[in-house]
């Protein structure tokens, strides 16, 4: 037997993947209705509107695809495990731009159509989703850096490793220009990936974690050491 819940999954997973085949404006309640199987009314009485459907299909792949990204940082107590938290934020991020398969490959054409032909609700959905995924790339990057409160330096580093990573949302036109036919694409994404991090590594060098990091692990150490009583 069906329930809401399976009724709304199915609407929310079909939206997700005709928002990402036709964008925000071209895609039709009534062509998500029947990729879902379902009575157009119900997106109305799920979801409210198509903006709010839009909304809950971007949170819903972001929340897969973006949590491992964004606890990284916390991951990092010394520099063998920074070096590592930063490779795989760029390895991980370029494994979802260049995907080929859902839901992986819903969300790289979301992020590339609103890039491209920004929808009504970009600014939201760039400060609620993809700016806390940049911010723990800038953490990492910040751990790296002599001059840590240089922002200028920081967000060019940030910058040009997403701009590297985002092209990949675009792949279909982007990698016939790049890609050496001798090269499989596996091989030639694993190269890209090991040309960003070999760039940061070797101009960056672990100093320690961010200052607010810093003092809450300092903190918990002192509260340990404190007697009873003290």
């Amino acid at each position: 037997m069906k329930t809401e819940s399976d009724t709304s999954d199915r609407i929310l997973r079909a939206s997700a993947e005709v928002f990402a085949a036709r964008g925000y404006t071209a895609a039709t309640t009534r062509a998500i209705c029947a990729a879902a199987g379902v009575n157009v009314a119900l997106v109305n009485y799920y979801f409210r509107s198509k903006a709010e459907l839009y909304h809950a299909a971007v949170a819903m792949l972001f929340r897969d695809m973006a949590r491992p990204l964004m606890a990284l940082p916390d991951r990092v107590v010394d520099e063998g495990t920074w070096r590592e938290a930063l490779s795989t934020w760029v390895r991980s991020a370029l494994s979802i731009t260049a995907a080929d398969k859902p839901p992986a490959s819903w969300c790289a054409s979301l992020m590339a159509q609103e890039q491209c032909l920004p929808s009504a609700m970009a600014d939201e959905i760039h400060r609620q989703f993809a700016e806390p995924v940049y911010d723990s790339l800038r953490r990492l990057v910040r751990m790296g850096m002599r001059a840590p409160d240089d922002s200028v330096e920081l967000n060019l580093w940030v910058s040009s490793v997403v701009s590297q990573c985002v092209a990949f949302a675009m792949h279909a036109r982007w990698e016939p220009s790049f890609k050496p036919t001798t090269l499989t694409r596996r091989e030639w994404l694993d190269r890209v990936a090991a040309h960003i991090i070999d760039n940061l590594l070797g101009a960056l060098a672990f100093q320690g974690v961010t200052a607010a990091t810093g003092r809450r692990r300092i903190d918990r150490r002192a509260a340990a050491r404190k007697e009873p009583g003290t």
